[in-house]
């Protein structure tokens, strides 16, 4: 879902209707989740080795396929992995620029972003993945729900009159409305997360903690934190 952000900015105006049913739509999240999901239990059941986890199935489809299964890895590995780099290094990019103020091209952002993947990989990340991806499905849960409230938000359309500014020179660098809804839901589902009876309930949680925190926050929100264009000519 966050990639969908990123990538339907590039979109022609014309398109946006055909782009929200089909592109980004139904069929898309059907594929994304619903087709995955069903390979994903395929290969739990007929993989031989105990658990679905992330190196399992690496070392699975080595085992079923061979070099066919090699190939395989390689490519979707590549493919999913090059966006990673990219959304990466724009995101680090525009991060850096908005809190110091600083420039940086491209390809230093991307020397960057490679440098501290290195970092993470020789951090022996296989040990706790699990562990890590768990406390990054709360910050995304948190993200989504924040990102929800605020494209569904009655509010919003009324105050801003639905204008969502694209122009990154005029967009604040800091949001309290936003930052305030997401680190607090998350707070809140890592919190949930470790207590026993009702810990499978910490991702409904973290979503609706951050959509009713957001929405209420619009309703008394700064004009400034969402839009400095007010002010452009």
């Amino acid at each position: 879902m966050m990639f969908t952000f990123d990538y339907a900015r590039f979109g022609k105006q014309k398109d946006t209707t055909f782009h929200a049913k089909i592109t980004f739509g139904i069929p898309f999240y059907a594929m994304t989740f619903l087709f995955s999901g069903i390979v994903g239990i395929l290969l739990d059941s007929m993989i031989p080795i105990g658990g679905l986890s992330e190196a399992s199935v690496v070392l699975g489809l080595l085992e079923l396929m061979g070099l066919g299964g090699l190939l395989l890895v390689w490519v979707t590995q590549s493919r999913i992995n090059t966006a990673n780099y990219y959304l990466a290094t724009v995101n680090f990019e525009a991060f850096v620029r908005k809190v110091t103020g600083v420039k940086l091209t491209k390809v230093v952002a991307g020397c960057l972003i490679g440098l501290m993947s290195y970092v993470l990989m020789m951090a022996d990340v296989f040990s706790y993945i699990l562990q890590a991806l768990a406390y990054q499905g709360v910050f995304v849960v948190a993200w989504v729900g924040v990102a929800l409230a605020h494209i569904l938000s009655r509010t919003y359309r009324q105050r801003f009159n639905g204008h969502v500014e694209l122009d990154n020179a005029y967009i604040p660098a800091y949001n309290p409305c936003g930052l305030t809804a997401w680190f607090l839901a998350t707070v809140v589902g890592m919190v949930i997360m470790h207590l026993p009876g009702i810990s499978g309930f910490s991702a409904p949680a973290t979503f609706l903690m951050a959509y009713v925190v957001y929405e209420l926050g619009l309703k008394r929100a700064n004009p400034d934190w969402y839009m400095a264009s007010v002010n452009k000519s």
